[in-house]
């Protein structure tokens, strides 16, 4: 298991994020930095997977 970090400005995301950590027993540490949130989350790697997939269809992306 590793250690990894995700950064918000946007408070429903971090209390989304939040609850879906909760939900799936994922261990993080939440803490303010500026007028934002950061996570530290602990996952395996198939762990990475499922966060990164739920990031992906929770977050905005640039168009390009």
């Amino acid at each position: 298991m590793k250690w990894y970090n995700f950064e918000t400005l946007i408070r429903s995301l971090k209390d989304d994020l939040v609850d879906f950590l909760k939900k799936n027993n994922i261990a993080y540490e939440l803490s303010g930095v500026g007028k934002g949130w950061h996570f530290e989350i602990l996952l395996t790697p198939m762990g990475v997977k499922t966060v990164n997939n739920w990031l992906d269809e929770n977050t905005i992306t640039e168009a390009r």
